[in-house]
């Protein structure tokens, strides 16, 4: 079970919680997949917008799980905030990740809890 919102979150909260620095070390390269830098996604962006990130919430901890390059382009792009689709997990997210994915996740931190408060507990 899981609970769903789509909201405007600031990037500065957003970047604590990167599963990968693509500005700091680029998305390997696989032949048989077409695949973005960061400087391709942040043309894209700019011509085009952004589409909503993703970040995952289990228990006391939080991950971007989808949007590392976008989130890099954002902030290059002087976005202050983005769309961002939340999700929280009402399990441990064995179900969903793989166990090197949930050893990536971060503990919320206070600006982010209180983001997520307003969000979820109206």
């Amino acid at each position: 079970m899981r609970a769903e919102r789509i909201a405007a979150i600031p990037v500065n909260i957003l970047w604590r919680y990167r599963e990968f620095k693509r500005d700091e070390t680029p998305a390997p390269r696989i032949a048989f997949f077409n695949m973005y830098d960061v400087d391709e996604v942040e043309e894209y962006v700019e011509a085009n917008g952004l589409e909503p990130l993703e970040l995952s919430i289990i228990k006391s901890k939080a991950l971007l799980t989808d949007g590392n390059h976008r989130i890099v382009a954002a902030r290059r792009l002087g976005y202050e905030e983005v769309m961002v689709k939340v999700t929280v997990y009402m399990c441990d997210g064995r179900d969903t990740f793989y166990d090197h994915t949930l050893d990536r996740f971060k503990e919320i931190d206070d600006e982010l809890g209180a983001w997520l408060k307003n969000l979820f507990i109206r």
